[in-house]
């Protein structure tokens, strides 16, 4: 009888207890189930944003007229120019291919990129273009003094998202791969980038097609590499951070002899330049001090409105610029006849520029 009363009682708390612990797996599992979702969606997201920005979907649906322009000197192929101008945005914006062509009779390319490009890539583009295209009689490089420091060509936890999209794009695999790795929070904040442009430019194509305003960055046409940003003219210069004259070692001669000698057996003449600033910028005496002879041209200092902000130019300030780099090339070309095979008719003389001083 008690082994019957004691069968009777296992069999009767038996499902219970199987009830209870299967119950409790259930409930358990959608738990599980959320956490991992948590941790594999950013993990997923990540790499697939990254791939959007550096697609050819991304390039026309998200990208600036900055980025666009950067990646276009890539389709470039079998042109023959006689100047070819390199650098950074002070170049892409202050020389004018159209203008140094006229006023030296050679024809010019604009190749330059923004210096976000320059510091991940370094000369990937310039590199590229030479493997594809003639080489040049004359490289003209101009780059801002800024960029004749040593701490703006590096980018750590910095996103220059604009040289990571085209060292993903056009740099070797291998390099890509080892760049996401060591830097893991610029990849995080490119595929932000990347994923928040897209929304953005997602977001003024509605507006466009409702209102039929377009934004006027959008409506700006790239000649030949150059470009004038559509910003106002500058009426006044900002602030900036002193720089301490000869601080920064042996840097900017350093690089100026990078480009000197690494690309003389690609180019006749090379020619380092310092883009011109405006006459109001506080480390004006720094930087024509530390640049002195080190640059292919002195520092020139030009009005706050031939700027339409620290370093860019407004379309008529990109005239002077331009030719300025036209009468350079002139007299340096005149200096070695034998790659100047213009004639005596085609070489125009090129006005000086002369800083004055006007007393009412």
């Amino acid at each position: 009888m008690s082994l019957a009363l004691e069968l009777h009682e296992a069999a009767t708390h038996l499902p219970s207890t199987a009830i209870g612990h299967q119950t409790g797996r259930q409930t358990a599992d959608p738990a599980i189930r959320y956490c991992m979702l948590v941790v594999l969606l950013p993990l997923l997201a990540i790499p697939a944003f990254i791939c959007l920005g550096k697609s050819d979907f991304f390039l026309h649906h998200g990208a600036s007229v900055w980025v666009q322009s950067n990646d276009a000197i890539f389709n470039f192929q079998d042109r023959n120019c006689d100047v070819l101008v390199y650098g950074d945005s002070t170049a892409m914006t202050g020389i004018d291919p159209e203008v140094v062509n006229r006023e030296t009779g050679f024809k010019t390319c604009n190749i330059a990129v923004t210096n976000a490009v320059l510091a991940v890539t370094g000369n990937l583009t310039l590199d590229h273009y030479l493997k594809q295209n003639t080489h040049p009689k004359v490289l003209v490089v101009q780059l801002a003094p800024d960029d004749f420091q040593q701490e703006n060509r590096v980018w750590r936890h910095t996103i220059y998202a604009e040289g990571l999209l085209e060292l993903l794009r056009h740099g070797s695999p291998s390099e890509s791969h080892q760049v996401l790795l060591n830097h893991p929070h610029e990849a995080i904040a490119f595929a932000g980038y990347a994923a928040g442009f897209t929304a953005y430019y997602a977001i003024k194509d509605v507006w466009f097609r409702t209102t039929h305003l377009r934004a006027e960055e959008d409506q700006i046409q790239v000649r030949n590499g150059f470009f004038t940003p559509p910003s106002p003219a500058r009426t006044y210069c900002e602030s900036a951070a002193k720089l301490n004259e000869h601080s920064h070692g042996d840097f900017p001669r350093a690089l100026a002899d990078q480009y000197r000698k690494g690309y003389s057996n690609r180019s006749a003449i090379v020619l380092v330049d310092v883009a011109p600033i405006p006459s109001c910028d506080d480390n004006l005496k720094a930087y024509s001090s530390e640049l002195e002879g080190i640059t292919s041209n002195s520092l020139q200092s030009l009005p706050i409105g031939l700027f339409n902000d620290g370093r860019h130019y407004t379309a008529f300030g990109s005239r002077i610029v331009s030719t300025l780099v036209a009468r350079q090339v002139n007299e340096v070309l005149q200096k070695t006849p034998y790659i100047d095979n213009r004639s005596i008719a085609s070489q125009p003389n090129i006005p000086e520029f002369h800083s004055v001083s006007l007393q009412r």
